[in-house]
Order: C-alpha cells, then sequence, then structure tokens
C-alpha cells in the first residue's frame, strides 16, 4: 500500500494568518489611539503630586522611598527641555509600554488553558475597555506594580519549575510592593498559579520547608535591614489596612458599575467564563480560577478602588477571561468581537474632556510670567510640581483626616520657613477659607484665618502674600506672617510712622506693624511691582481627580 505525505490544511492556514494580521492591527490601533489620549487627556491631581516628589527628590527635600518608583525611574525627565506638563506627558509615554508588557503577559498565560485568539482577545478586552484604557498610563506606581506582579504570574505560570525561576518571581513581587503596598491584593492569584504549576510537588515535607524557609527570609530581613526601612514599611502597612479596609461594604461601587459598563466586552468575557465554570467547564481547575478572579473582590470593602484602582487589579481577571472569550467568538465570531474592542476604546477617547489641558498650560503660563523661578508656595496638589511646596503632603481625605487629628496649625507655621508668598486656590481645603466648625474637608480654623488675613488675589487662583487695608480715622495695627519686599498699592500708606508713596517696595519682616490714618484704602502687595498676566485667568476646572 502506497503511503501518503501528510496534507496541509490551506484554508485553516490562511484563516489564521488573517486572524493574526488582524489582531495585530487592533493592536497596534489601540495603542495609537491611546498614545493620542495620553497627549490629549488633562493631568490628574495625583500625577501633579506624584511629578512634585521627583522635584522634590532632586531639591535633596526627603521623599519616603515607598510607594514612589516614579522618583527613582523619572529622576532624569526634570532636566529636559519643556514645561512640567511636558514633562508629565512624556513619563506617561514612558509609563506605557507597563501596559503593553501587561498584555502581552495576559495573552501569554491565557493561551495555556485556551486558545491563541481567545488569549488574545482577553488581552486587547483588558487594554481597550474601561477604566484601564482611560488610565494605564497615569503617572502613578499601579501599572508598574501590575507589570512586576503579572509578570510574576507569568513565570509561575509558563517557566521551568526551578527556585531560580521562584526567586525571580518573588523578586518581581517585592518590587511590587516597595512600588504601592496594594500589591499585596494579588495574593490569591499568586498562590492560585503555584498551586496549579506545583501541584504535582506539593506535599506536606515541601510546603514546611517553603513556610520555614520563608520565616528564616523575614527573620533575616527583619534583623539586616536598617530599623528605619523596617519601620516606615511597618507603618505604612499598619496605617493602610487601618484606613483602606474601613469603609464598610462596597465603597467605591458606583466605579465598579461604570466600569462593568465601560469596559462591556471584557464584562461579557469575566460573565460567560463564570457561568461556564458553573456549568461544569474543566478548562481551567476551579481553584485557580477562582484564585484569578478573587482579587476583584477587593473593590468590595477597598476604600480606595477608584477608576485607577481597575489598571491595577484586573490583569489576573482577564487571564481567566480568555474562556469566556471562547464561548463569545463562538456565538459573535472575532471579528465582531474585535470591531466592538475597536469601537469601544474610540468612544472613551472621544468622551474624554480635552480642553482642560489647554487651560492648564496657560495657567502654568500665567504663573510662570508671575514668578519667573520657582517659587516657593501653599496648594492643595502640587499644581505647580516644580515648585518647592510649602506643606508638602497630599491633600486627600485621608491626609486632611490624619491633619485634622492631629490638630497641628501646619499652614501657619509654613508661611515663614522659608517665606510662602504663594497661595494657589483650587481643592476644596484652599477654597474654603471661611468654614463651618464641624466641617471635616476643611482646614484648621487657626489655619483658615491665616491664610485667610495674609493672601490676596493676584490673578483668578494665584493669591500673593499681602494686605488690603480699609480707610480709617484711626490707626490700625496689621500682622504680617510673611516676610519679604512689599509694594505700597492704591494710596500712600504710613508704616509705623514712615510714610511710603504708591509704588514703592518696602522691606517687611514677620510681625505687628502700626499703620495709618487712612483717607482711601490701600494694598500691600509682596513683590517688587509683581506682574499680573495680560490674559484673563481661564475658567472651568483645573484639573480631574480621576
Amino acid at each position: 500500500m502506497a503511503s501518503h505525505a501528510p496534507t496541509l490544511d490551506v484554508p485553516a492556514k490562511r484563516s489564521s494568518t488573517l486572524e493574526a494580521k488582524w489582531l495585530i492591527f487592533a493592536a497596534l490601533f489601540l495603542v495609537a489611539v491611546q498614545v493620542e489620549l495620553l497627549f490629549a487627556k488633562s493631568i490628574n491631581w495625583d500625577e501633579f503630586f506624584h511629578f512634585s516628589q521627583i522635584h522634590a527628590s532632586l531639591r535633596g527635600e526627603p521623599v519616603q522611598w515607598l510607594q514612589t518608583p516614579h522618583v527613582t525611574l523619572f529622576g532624569w525627565v526634570p532636566a529636559l527641555p519643556g514645561t512640567p506638563i511636558d514633562h508629565i506627558l512624556l513619563t506617561r509615554l514612558l509609563l506605557l509600554p507597563c501596559s503593553l508588557v501587561t498584555g502581552l503577559a495576559i495573552f501569554d498565560i491565557a493561551r495555556r488553558f485556551t486558545n491563541n485568539l481567545s488569549a488574545a482577545l482577553a488581552a486587547l478586552a483588558f487594554a481597550g475597555g474601561g477604566y484601564v484604557f482611560l488610565h494605564a498610563f497615569a503617572l502613578r506606581a499601579d501599572m508598574i506594580a501590575a507589570a512586576l506582579l503579572t509578570g510574576a504570574l507569568w513565570i509561575l505560570a509558563t517557566r521551568r519549575r526551578t527556585m531560580l525561576w521562584a526567586a525571580v518571581a518573588a523578586l518581581l513581587c517585592g518590587l511590587a510592593t516597595i512600588a504601592t503596598i496594594k500589591s499585596v491584593l494579588y495574593a490569591p492569584a499568586l498562590m492560585a498559579m503555584a498551586a496549579w504549576r506545583w501541584q504535582d510537588r506539593i506535599q506536606a515535607g515541601t510546603l514546611a520547608m517553603v513556610a520555614a524557609a520563608a520565616i528564616a527570609l523575614a527573620a533575616a530581613g527583619w534583623l539586616l535591614v536598617p530599623a528605619d526601612i523596617v519601620q516606615s514599611f511597618t507603618g505604612l502597612a499598619g496605617s493602610s489596612l487601618r484606613r483602606m479596609f474601613s469603609a464598610g461594604l462596597f465603597p467605591q461601587g458606583r466605579f465598579f458599575i461604570d466600569q462593568m459598563i465601560f469596559a462591556p466586552v471584557l464584562t461579557a468575557f469575566i460573565l460567560c467564563t463564570i457561568i461556564a465554570a458553573l456549568r461544569g467547564d474543566r478548562t481551567m481547575p476551579w481553584w485557580l480560577l477562582s484564585g484569578l478572579i478573587a482579587p476583584l473582590a477587593w473593590v468590595l470593602i477597598y476604600r480606595n478602588a477608584y477608576p485607577y484602582f481597575y489598571a491595577f487589579i484586573l490583569p489576573p481577571v482577564a487571564i481567566a477571561a480568555a474562556i469566556g472569550a471562547s464561548v463569545i467568538i463562538e456565538r459573535y465570531s472575532a471579528k465582531i468581537t474585535l470591531a466592538v474592542i475597536i469601537a469601544n476604546a474610540v468612544l472613551l477617547s472621544a468622551t474624554q474632556p480635552r480642553e482642560m489641558l489647554d487651560r492648564q498650560r496657560a495657567v502654568q503660563d500665567g504663573i510662570s510670567e508671575i514668578f519667573p523661578s520657582p517659587t516657593r508656595y501653599i496648594d492643595d496638589i502640587a499644581f505647580r510640581p516644580d515648585f518647592p511646596r510649602a506643606v508638602p503632603h497630599f491633600a486627600s481625605g485621608w491626609a486632611l483626616a490624619n491633619y485634622r487629628r492631629k490638630g497641628t496649625p501646619i499652614y501657619t507655621a509654613a508661611m515663614d520657613n522659608p517665606p510662602a508668598p504663594f497661595l494657589f486656590r483650587q481643592g476644596y481645603a484652599l477654597e474654603v477659607l471661611d468654614p463651618a466648625e464641624d466641617d471635616i474637608n476643611a482646614l484648621l480654623p487657626q489655619d483658615a484665618k491665616a491664610l485667610r488675613d495674609n493672601y490676596i488675589p493676584h490673578w483668578g487662583r494665584v493669591y500673593v502674600a499681602g494686605k488690603s487695608i480699609p480707610a480709617s480715622t484711626e490707626f490700625q495695627t496689621i500682622e504680617l506672617l510673611i516676610p519679604g519686599f512689599y509694594t505700597v498699592e492704591g494710596t500712600a500708606l504710613t508704616i509705623d510712622g514712615a510714610l511710603h508713596p504708591v509704588g514703592s517696595v518696602i522691606r517687611l519682616d514677620r510681625g505687628s506693624y502700626s499703620v495709618g490714618p487712612l483717607s482711601e484704602a490701600a494694598t500691600l502687595r509682596w513683590g517688587d511691582n509683581l506682574p499680573i498676566p495680560a490674559e484673563p485667568f481661564p475658567a472651568g476646572a483645573l484639573f480631574t481627580v480621576y
């Protein structure tokens, strides 16, 4: 009997090649749309604050080493030409590879449990939908940690089962935890993946050895690592646990609902995965599937499950979602699914306001006109990240709660140590300087009064140190908390018996002064005839929270 050589299924090969081309095109298109968005989307308050940490470190100011990978990675960016906004946009571009690495890891892990097409669609649905698409490039530690943790999952799922690879995975997890302490939320996925890969080697003796090694490693770290590093880590961990899981059930539920709506394909994949598992699908062991999906359950109790959280927490869920992708494409075809992913990304991009970035640039340009060189200032979010901040913390709800609990008037003290002649009034705490006594989101009364009494309007939300002195037939006593040169405006002003004509510049120290009498109102404005930008201060919001 004559033998026959194996035949090649030419149509199947052509179909596979066509699918690969469409998938590559879709991936490149999504990257292009996201690159356009990262250069057009306004800077949010986290990004201003995080970039200010880079500048603070360059000035030699103390910046905590935990949860600040951007300080190390992007410390060279401020030396480049351009404005702070240009620099932040550049760091966004530099962070984009983190989401690309994460997507590739999702694909390579997922295809171990399903086909290449389903795995690729799961990765694209992750990257091209919801808050992941909108926030994966933000100047935050989240996507850096997500790439490291997904890399650890990839090692556990695909590399040889050796102690060397296990050590590399552990190293990536350690670096991710330094980048953001919430990396511990990946524990269910990491443990499930390790158990799946090593299940035939797991015995009581092996578990005991691993536990003993972990305890020994932790003890060695505790003893050998400098005490200040250990204390900073344990202190942050303790405060995070107290704060992050104390807001009740579903503290940010509305964002979870939005994520499901804004990423319809990924949501459909996840739901189909769960339904398939409940119907007895054994593509993936139930406990591995549960471990990969479990990190998403943190949204039930995690206080900071804000939009950017989903770019961090969803990669392991997307791996499991590949199972549901195979169900969807069998019913609706891969092309339709891919078209929906692309259309959804385009729609998300189109709905993002782009005019705010122009306002941000206009205000920063105006500030540069008023203060040509970095000037110490007070604000909520580090809107000018290249200027030194008098109060360097981020005025989030957590920070304000700690500030009010301590009861120390830090804003008053910061005005003169050294002088802070510039106040940028944005963010609730600095906009409401005459708050109700029970307003937990406001500054302490002493700080609110000090700011209210020692800064005057200059250009829109830009206030400068100064005093508005009303007309009076009697002598008045004024108190200056911010020393420096002041320009006399409005009318000639007698200060401690010395007459100063309009336009004169005088040096005044911190303290009390006798002024008047005055037939007309006068103004003392910090600086030597400080310029006011010709362009009006732009109307509208100046930053987004998310």
